[in-house]
């Protein structure tokens, strides 16, 4: 089922309302924000790349414009939605790209359902990212100071002093996204592992880390490459947790080469 709203397009996925960007034309890029976060994450990638590829962005449920589930969104909850989802439009197959907690979903997504990724693209993203108990509690207690921290330790010191407007735009729109939802996808988060699954992933595989990223350590993308047959890593310089916006010309030119 198909809506638009004031040229917001929206379908239906078992039965929720689910708000995505679909723009270009060309082979499939399909991207999975993070936690906390809504496709806006990505809008360096759909008007700099919808030239080259047919570039589509993902509300999860309860992120963005998409409606919440009526259970606890979990990681392989998420995953199950995108399928869902990628049914709904007619897409059979594509390059499935997903950020930090996204990085788990498309990890998920291609244990699951391995027909429907051709290419996988994890981005400042690991196979375990651990979440404490201390964490938890302050986005339970204390939600509105914590995301901010968190978002504006997200960008590299360099990005931090050169454009700031950036910065306080993504602490914005991440503080959009509901205090239970946030919680839950930090739950979500640290509750998964597929250190031992990786041996299980076929499909091409691209690796993406900020050189600067406090949150996802070059350790941890060191082991998905190792672990990920025939992968590749690529690094992005003087970039953190969000490099798709802090360097997108760089993000870009490495998608479009390995798509």
């Amino acid at each position: 089922m198909w809506e638009c709203e004031s040229g917001v397009a929206f379908i239906k996925v078992n039965g929720f309302k689910t708000h995505y960007e679909d723009k270009g034309s060309g082979k499939p890029l399909l991207l999975v924000h993070g936690a906390c976060s809504n496709t806006s994450i990505w809008v360096n990638q759909i008007s700099g790349l919808s030239n080259k590829l047919r570039v589509i962005a993902i509300d999860l449920p309860g992120h963005g414009k998409t409606e919440p589930l009526s259970q606890r969104g979990t990681i392989e909850r998420y995953a199950d939605h995108v399928a869902g989802f990628m049914k709904e439009i007619g897409l059979s197959k594509a390059a499935v790209g997903g950020t930090s907690m996204g990085g788990l979903v498309v990890q998920q997504l291609c244990l699951k359902y391995p027909q429907l990724v051709e290419k996988l693209i994890l981005i400042d993203s690991a196979a375990k990212i651990p979440i404490s108990q201390e964490v938890l509690n302050l986005y339970r207690n204390q939600f509105e100071s914590t995301q901010k921290l968190l978002s504006e330790i997200s960008f590299s010191k360099k990005t931090m002093k050169a454009n700031p407007a950036l910065v306080q735009q993504h602490v914005q729109e991440d503080l959009k996204t509901d205090r239970k939802v946030a919680t839950e996808d930090y739950e979500a988060t640290g509750g998964v592992d597929f250190t031992r699954q990786l041996g299980k992933i076929k499909a091409p595989t691209l690796i993406i880390m900020g050189a600067d990223d406090l949150m996802i350590t070059p350790t941890m993308a060191q082991f998905l490459y190792e672990n990920i047959k025939g992968s590749k890593l690529e690094t992005i310089p003087d970039a953190g947790h969000v490099n798709m916006i802090e360097k997108p010309d760089e993000f870009n030119r490495i998608l479009v080469k390995f798509i």
